[in-house]
């Protein structure tokens, strides 16, 4: 097992989720919650809360995880690849899934905000652990 499978389950994962964003951008337009215009320049009209939510979502998924798919390079490059990082790899990869899951659906700011917590100390774990191994 390898560090590049939790790194390839996030990308894949973040490909997919770009259809629930690109889902609910459609629905706004076709349902007249939103004028195509806005997404011009973005500064016309309130999107509705379920296309706000999902693109927020994807937007998230392209922030804290490039501290993953730094830190699991670096495991890589570094030859330094167990089956540590791989668990905190999948935990980490698991905890994105969850708050994807909270985020889009129920949305409670206290269980979004534990998750994220529980990831970023996952992944500060993880650049803890190599620094230390380096």
């Amino acid at each position: 097992m390898s560090i590049i499978f939790p790194m390839g389950l996030l990308a894949i994962f973040t490909l997919l989720y770009s259809a629930v964003m690109i889902t609910g951008r459609k629905k706004a337009v076709t349902s007249g919650d939103l004028k195509a215009s806005y997404f011009k320049e973005y500064n016309t009209d309130t999107p509705p809360s379920y296309m706000q939510k999902a693109t927020r979502q994807w937007t998230n998924l392209y922030e804290v995880p490039v501290l993953f798919y730094a830190v699991c390079a670096a495991i890589l490059a570094l030859r330094l690849d167990d089956m540590i990082f791989v668990y905190m790899g999948y935990v980490f990869v698991s905890l994105r899934m969850v708050q994807a899951f909270i985020h889009t659906t129920y949305n409670n700011v206290y269980h979004r905000l534990l998750i994220f917590s529980c990831g970023m100390i996952i992944v500060l774990a993880m650049w803890v652990r190599l620094l230390l191994m380096v």
